[in-house]
């Protein structure tokens, strides 16, 4: 028997967001081992919370309007009053194919650009 699944979007990860993550990581990784490895935890955390709400629901976040997201939806990890803890996510919606592409991560108090190799 084949096991259904229930979750109407598959979620892929960009090579962009694979970098945001990687200057995420370089930022804690300067601020010792003890450090980085709750980045790590947290890391992992935060991909599955995208994985999860954007699987089951991918229009839960804002569209942006304007800017260089201009087009993207975005969504917010995070409620702690220290603004470096909680993070942009921004991604777009293929609705005919069924996917969401993860654009990129940014710390919330960051300036808001994207990452172009």
């Amino acid at each position: 028997m084949k096991k259904e699944n229930k979750k109407p979007f598959t979620v892929l990860f960009t090579e962009e967001f694979e970098l945001s993550l990687d200057k995420i990581q370089h930022f804690f990784s300067d601020q010792g081992e003890e450090t980085l490895n709750w980045w790590y935890a947290k890391e992992d955390e935060i991909i599955d919370y995208i994985d999860d709400k954007l699987s089951s629901n991918p229009f839960i976040g804002q569209s942006v309007e304007s800017g260089s997201f201009k087009g993207l939806r975005r969504l917010i990890y995070g409620k702690s009053r220290h603004k470096m803890l909680n993070y942009v996510i921004y991604y777009a919606v293929h609705e005919n194919d069924g996917y969401v592409d993860v654009i990129n991560i940014l710390p919330s108090r960051t300036e808001r650009k994207r990452i172009r190799k």
